[in-house]
């Protein structure tokens, strides 16, 4: 089994290349909790898939950068710098804290922080 930091690495090279979609599976698990900000949390794989086809539908002009990361026993947490443009909320340029828990290989809850 990959040491989380290389599983780490892979999401957020998945992140950076627009391949979020597709790394759900692999990095996810059936379980998952999502929370954005201080929102409704988004509650099992199938529905986070739901919610992030509809996000990455509306996104054009998509840029992540990753500024920094860190993994520590079962957690990671990292700080990216986000501009794309979005069909419903206009031109985003912010920067998000995403911090992961990780259980048998797979993220099992997250929460991203952002400013609205």
């Amino acid at each position: 089994m990959k040491e989380l930091g290389e599983k780490v690495n892979e999401l957020n090279q998945s992140i950076v290349e627009y391949k979020f979609k597709q790394a759900l599976d692999k990095f996810y698990s059936e379980e998952v909790v999502s929370v954005e900000n201080e929102g409704d949390p988004t509650i099992g794989l199938s529905a986070y898939r739901e919610a992030a086809t509809k996000f990455f539908d509306n996104v054009t002009n998509y840029s992540a950068t990753l500024i920094t990361c860190f993994v520590s026993n079962n957690m990671s947490v990292s700080e990216w710098h986000y501009t794309f443009d979005h069909k419903e909320w206009g031109h985003w340029d912010k920067v998000q804290i995403s911090i992961q828990r990780w259980g048998n290989g797979k993220i099992i809850h997250e929460r991203h922080h952002y400013d609205h």
